[in-house]
Formats: C-alpha cells, structure tokens, sequence
C-alpha cells in the first residue's frame, strides 16, 4: 500500500503550484499470479501525464496509465484497465517485461483529494478502518467511502457526493465485506450479488510503531532507518543530554523515562501501541535498565521485542524477569520467549553500528511481515507473492473483473 500522507502532499503541492490541472489516482485492485505490487497500490497524476507520487509496478506501467490521465479527467468518469504482465508491455513499448501476472487498475478523477489525508489520520490512529471502492459492471469505478474504526461499528464517510448508480454507504454488506479485510490485513475483492458490481476494500492497517529505549551510540541509525520506512518512531532514555544530543528528523518522538522511577515506567508502558504493528528495541547497554524495561514490556501483546547484546547477556536478563514477574505471580512464558529477540537482528555480518541498526530493522520487517528473512533466489514461491486475497465466498464468482477494458496493441499510439 503506498503511503496516504505521501499522496495527500503531492496532490497539495500539484494543486498548489498548478490549480488548474485535474489531477487523477490509479489504484491496483487485484493482481493474478505475481506482481510487483500488491492491491491497494496507488499513483498519483495528472491530467497532463506527470508522474506525481505512488506506484503501481516496477516502473512498467506507470507511463501508460498517467497517458490516460487526461481522458478521465475530461470524463469526470473512472475507467478500469487489465495489462497482462507476461505480454502486453510488448505492444505498449516494444519490448517483454517477462512478469508472471495480471494487474487490473482503476484509474478515476480526483476531485477533491482531501480524503487521502483522512485515511493517513485514521492509520495513525490505530483503531482500524478502511478504504471502499465500488466497481461497476461496466467497466467503471470511483472510491467510495471511508470506515473509521472497526467495521461494525465505526463511522462511514463519503470520499464524494454520493451519485447513482453508485450505492449509499455504510450498507450491510459494505460493513461485513470490510469487517473480513480488517481482520485480515489484506485487500478484499467482493463480488456483488445483485448487479454485477464489486467492492474493492482495502483495511487502514495501522504503521508498524518502534519504541527505541536507549539513545546511546547506534541509536541514531536505528531512527533514520525506520524512519525512512515511514515507520512511527519514539526514542526513550533517561539521559535528558542524550536525547538533546540526538540527531532525530521531523516526526520521530524522544521522551525521557527513568527505568527506576515505577510510576513514569509504567504510565509509558501503558502508552505504548500494543497490537501486533508495534515494536520495541532495547539498546540501552545498561543491564537494570534493560531488565526494568524487559519485564514491563516482555508480557505485552506486541510483534516484536528485541534486545541489544550478546546470547549469554539475553539469558541472564531473562533469568531476571522471570524472577521479577515470579514476586507478580507471573512467570517468562513460552510465548514470551518466542516473541523476545535477543541477540537482536539478522545475522548480516557487519559489527559497525549502521550495519546492526540494518540488520535489527531487517529483522522487524521480515517478523511482522511473517517472512524467514532468508535469501530470495532459495525462495520457491513467487517472490512478490502475499498470503492469498481473502474473499467472501459468493455463487459463480467470475475470474475476471466485469467490463475491464483490456490492454490490446491500439495502446501503441
């Protein structure tokens, strides 16, 4: 999914600078066999062909789609486009891009591109939500509506006014088809029961939240790390002059927290993001700070907890909690010590402090994705492939979305 914030400043930039040309989004609905990116993928353009921010391949198809910018935009009307990967790219530039799949996109106006702001505000704010696409049988399309919160009882918000054929939102069917996204993380395709239309829902997954505690040497290449993955950052420590000291960009939160003072340590715990996107490194170098924060957040449902030093440093720390948590009637489970990794990181090689802020942050990526993190040419599946799009199971599903114009040589002009 490319990043919301991302799109929602470019629009504003675009408009800012050229109030006068439309601008349109592309989103990636559905992907047969593998591809590059994923559903829910956007790109931003214009209606003068500019690249404005966002993809939706390798670089392959971009060019063509913002050509078609221009139409839309005329139109007032979305159009939805299917380019077969394995060959279409030699009647578009003459050559084989020899991808193994399908990629079936929407382009449509933008008119008011403020709802892309909206949806970065309700990922951030971690209480689930969602983006609707309605999809007719005819080949059209527009995005719909926003769902903040969880889709039984959050709020619907309209992306545009809403216009016939275009259904109202927030029906029964919208909230159970992005109730079954959200619970999955991953794009949904939905095929309508009574016209032939579809609903592409695409779940407001929260962004992944690293919690930083330490800010001694090598700190500052765990941040700019993270932050350029567009990750929520927060830099905890006790030593005021080192967070002072810290070079952290625009965006990334330091706090200062005694591990000794129980209370602050335990109003900061409680804070923290607790969910399956959040993550927490220990890099203090100080064995009782490292413990004191270990056993706070060792029982939190959190993705991922790490630990800075050696294999023999993580067994008498965990030796401590378990000790610590036995005087709360509580013990190190096993759980607890499948979700600890310590030492911290991938195992890279490199011993410079860059080289393991890479191998930890590698290491958080491949945890929370779910992947082994092992060498791509030895993985037997699709490289680009995902756990399978969920679907709600519905008769006749057709394989292909109805009314897609198909990408054919007549794109060469």
């Amino acid at each position: 999914m490319t990043g919301f914030r991302e799109l929602a400043r470019a629009a504003g930039a675009a408009l800012a600078a050229r109030p006068d040309v439309p601008l349109a989004l592309a989103t990636l609905v559905q992907v047969d066999g593998s591809s590059y990116r994923q559903p829910g993928a956007r790109l931003l353009v214009d209606a003068t062909g500019r690249l404005l921010a966002g993809a939706i391949s390798g670089g392959c198809l971009e060019g063509d789609v913002a050509a078609r910018a221009g139409e839309v935009c005329a139109s007032g009307r979305g159009i939805r486009l299917r380019y077969d990967l394995r060959a279409d790219l030699e009647a578009i530039w003459g050559l084989g891009a020899a991808c193994d799949g399908v990629a079936h996109l929407l382009l449509e106006p933008l008119p008011d591109p403020s709802w892309l702001a909206r949806a970065h505000a309700i990922r951030t704010q971690r209480h689930n939500g969602a983006v609707l696409m309605w999809l007719d049988p005819h080949g059209s399309g527009r995005s719909l509506a926003l769902c903040d919160g969880d889709a039984t009882i959050g709020s619907w918000y309209p992306i545009a006014p809403p216009t016939p054929p275009a259904p109202p939102v927030g029906e029964p069917e919208h909230r159970a088809a992005a109730l079954a996204a959200q619970r999955t993380g991953h794009a949904l395709l939905h095929q309508l029961p009574h016209d032939g239309s579809m609903l592409f829902v695409e779940p407001l997954v929260a962004p992944i939240a690293l919690h930083l505690i330490g800010a001694g040497r090598g700190a500052d290449a765990f941040v700019r790390l993270a932050h350029t993955m567009e990750w929520e950052v927060t830099v905890i420590d006790h030593r005021p002059a080192l967070l002072a000291e810290l070079d952290v960009p625009h965006g990334v939160t330091t706090k200062v927290v005694r591990a000794d003072d129980t209370d602050a340590l335990a109003a900061t715990v409680a804070a923290l993001p607790q969910d399956g996107r959040a993550a927490i490194a220990l890099l203090s170098h100080i064995f009782e700070v490292d413990r004191a924060w270990l056993t706070a957040v060792l029982p939190l449902p959190v993705g991922y907890i790490g630990v800075l030093g050696s294999r023999a440093r993580a067994g008498q720390l965990l030796d401590a909690v378990d000790t610590a948590l036995a005087t709360q009637g509580a013990a190190v489970t096993a759980r607890m010590r499948h979700r600890l990794h310590a030492p911290i990181g991938l195992d890279l090689g490199g011993e410079s402090p860059a080289s393991i802020a890479l191998a930890a942050i590698a290491e958080i990526e491949a945890v929370l994705h779910g992947r082994p993190a092992g060498f791509l040419r030895e993985r037997q599946s699709p490289i680009h492939a995902r756990t399978p799009t969920p679907r709600l199971v519905t008769p006749n599903e057709p394989a292909l979305l109805h009314g897609e114009r198909v990408l054919d040589n007549d794109l060469a002009r």
